[in-house]
């Protein structure tokens, strides 16, 4: 059984309380590679996804979205698990012939998120720009329909590199690039509800997707092992877990924002037996971990609510 001390999501800092499980030590992400050979090691051409942004300090990712004066992330990435925002926020935009930094104006956190200390849920934010978006940056739409299971989406990332076997490289990007891999949505947060090793009695049924970060191997594939109806064997070398160092980071289906980082941990932190981890650590983002994206599509009527009030 997990102790209940504080859980650690997002690039340094969440902190998620779930009643029994420990800390999602994440600072939720950074692309974890399945190989050392793999696609995912090459940063991405600063001409790519240049519209995922730095927030500096809090060392997590976000995401323009339309309009130009609006940016997605993680609520723990403003506030380490407190329910005020860290104040003198400043949004980092890698463009290719120029990096431009925005301060923030106002930043809004859900409503519904306590810093960890009942909810499992509601881990998301909007900031809004001082002045409008450099206009070389792009402007992401939200994925609106709830149809996210099954479907592959693309990661895209600040944070810490790494391999599956190995999991994260804590000394890796440090001069902070842009890194993206793919993975698949296989379920949404209700089914770890009767988790035996997890207190989710105060879950937000719907408000998560759930994937997992599998070798190719049936004794890797966390969600098969407990859910055989999910078994899925991953997508080779394109196959992505995240790590520490970018919470936030989002992931596209079709080009529009459907999910974010928001927590990843060992599946030993849900389930006594059957462990598909690789390894004995709980949050490194290796093989059979397991990780939960903030559900665009559930927070639609309060995003749209906030961009067209303030």
């Amino acid at each position: 059984m997990v102790s209940t001390s504080k859980l650690r999501a997002g690039l340094g800092l969440a902190v998620f309380t779930l009643v029994l499980i420990v800390g999602f030590q994440w600072p939720c992400w950074g692309i974890i590679s399945a190989t050392g050979q793999s696609p995912t090691r090459k940063p991405l051409p600063l001409n790519q996804y240049t519209g995922v942004v730095y927030l500096d300090p809090v060392a997590c990712s976000g995401s323009l979205l339309k309009g130009g004066m609006y940016v997605l992330t993680a609520a723990h990435c403003l506030n380490e698990g407190r329910t005020s925002p860290d104040e003198n926020v400043t949004v980092v935009f890698k463009l290719p012939g120029s990096v431009e930094k925005i301060p923030v104006g106002l930043h809004i956190v859900h409503p519904g998120w306590t810093g960890y200390t009942s909810e499992v849920g509601h881990d998301i934010a909007l900031l809004k720009l001082k002045r409008l978006a450099p206009p070389d940056a792009e402007q992401y739409e939200l994925y609106r329909r709830k149809d996210e299971v099954g479907q592959v989406f693309t990661k895209v990332g600040y944070g810490y590199l790494g391999t599956g076997s190995q999991g994260q490289d804590d000394s890796s990007n440090t001069a902070i690039r842009r890194y993206a891999g793919q993975n698949r949505y296989e379920a949404v947060i209700d089914i770890l509800r009767n988790s035996t090793e997890s207190d989710f009695s105060e879950l937000v049924l719907g408000s998560q997707l759930l994937f997992d970060f599998d070798s190719g191997r049936s004794t890797h594939d966390a969600l098969g092992r407990h859910f055989p109806k999910l078994a899925d064997a991953g997508l080779g070398e394109m196959e992505i877990g995240t790590g520490n160092g970018d919470s936030a980071g989002p992931s596209f289906i079709g080009g529009k924002i459907a999910g974010i980082s928001s927590w990843g941990y060992s599946d030993r932190g849900f389930f006594k037996g059957n462990i598909a981890d690789i390894d004995s650590i709980d949050n490194n983002g290796s093989f059979g971990e397991i990780f939960g994206d903030t559900r665009v599509s559930f927070y639609i009527p309060w995003l749209d609510k906030i961009m067209a009030t303030y």
